[in-house]
């Protein structure tokens, strides 16, 4: 009897535990996993661009006001007969038109051309120097650094741009210059366009002078001047490119250590896809892309020439500028632009027109 109680007990026990488990739900053979853990991979912003320093333009250096260039004496009425040697230094036009216009103020003289190499430039002015020519006028660069090099009489060259880089100044050696005034240039490009405001330029190193001469004609003239100092031709386009968003002109000077033919092609296409004017140093340029030119008149070189001479024959060296401004320009447009850029149509003929200072 006890017995029997006994186990009815145990199976009630059994029957409640079992209950219990169903209404548990389980939950102690399958326990709930732990909600899933969200990770947010937060973006990454790109690295900003940045241009290096050798990317960007050095600031240009402060414009240094030119020492006062005291102007030659004019050339004298008659011509001078002490014999003056002229060396060339190839027969290009740019120099053989020089020497011809000498001719009517040089009662006695000798042409010399180092470009034809009959002898080497120490033998000419060996040659020179036994013919006892009282001076040498030295026409383009390969003539003026023989000139500095050799000669035993007073030197006066022409027709060289970069001057500082070869030393060619001295007591005994001067020069004239290779470019008309910019005043002049700047005068002729206003009558074609009063409304230019903003010019830009791209020069080698050693031109602090001429940076000075054009910035204080073109503020003469209400005209800003942008400039930029570039090292080669790559850096010339580069920086040209981005002068063109802050200019409507630009003055290309004869600068050949910066300068290349595809660089100066890429130069035109991309300034005539963005509208602004060229003004250069030679007509052969106006085909490729210019709106006018500048140039220098051999008649006004050849009469600097010998104004020098004659100081330096009279007077000595000491009397001399380093440096002989010229007085006359050249002026000739490319009509077809003139037109493009709706300019003055009295400027567009394309004839040749000469001013002076003087």
């Amino acid at each position: 009897m006890e017995k029997t109680e006994l186990v009815r007990r145990m199976v009630l026990r059994s029957s409640l535990l079992l209950l219990l488990f169903v209404l548990s739900g389980c939950s102690i053979l399958f326990p709930e996993p732990p909600p899933p853990v969200t990770t947010t991979i937060p973006e990454v912003e790109p690295e900003p661009v940045v241009e290096t320093e050798s990317e960007l333009p050095a600031e240009p250096a402060p414009i240094v006001e030119p020492e006062p260039v005291v102007p030659p004496p004019p050339a004298p009425q008659e011509p001078i007969s002490a014999l003056v040697a002229v060396v060339l230094s190839d027969r290009m036009p740019a120099y053989s038109d020089v020497a011809n216009a000498l001719g009517q103020y040089l009662k006695n003289y000798e042409v010399y051309d180092l470009g034809d190499h009959s002898r080497t430039p120490k033998e000419a002015f060996a040659a020179i120097a036994e013919s006892g020519v009282s001076a040498v006028v030295a026409v383009g660069m390969p003539a003026a650094v023989a000139a500095k090099r050799f000669s035993t009489a007073p030197v006066v060259f022409s027709q060289v741009f970069n001057i500082s880089d070869s030393g060619l100044l001295s007591d005994n050696v001067k020069g004239v210059a290779v470019l008309p005034p910019i005043e002049l240039q700047i005068d002729a490009w206003r009558e074609l366009n009063p409304g230019l405001r903003n010019v830009g330029a791209i020069i080698g190193s050693g031109h602090d002078d001429l940076i000075a001469e054009a910035d204080k004609a073109m503020q003469e003239k209400g005209i800003k001047f942008h400039y930029a100092v570039a090292g080669s031709d790559r850096e010339t386009l580069y920086l040209f490119n981005r002068l063109t968003r802050d200019i409507d002109g630009f003055l290309l000077f004869p600068d050949n250590r910066i300068l290349s033919r595809s660089v100066l092609d890429e130069m035109m296409t991309y300034a005539s896809q963005h509208r602004v004017q060229i003004a250069v140093f030679n007509e052969s340029l106006l085909n490729h892309g210019a709106l006018f030119s500048a140039s220098s008149v051999p008649a006004d070189i050849a009469s600097t020439i010998v104004a020098v001479l004659d100081a330096f024959l009279s007077e000595g060296g000491q009397s001399v500028p380093p440096v002989s401004k010229l007085s006359a320009i050249a002026i000739k447009t490319n009509p077809e632009l003139v037109q493009t850029f709706g300019l003055d149509v009295e400027h567009s003929t394309g004839d040749v027109a000469v001013a002076d200072t003087q």
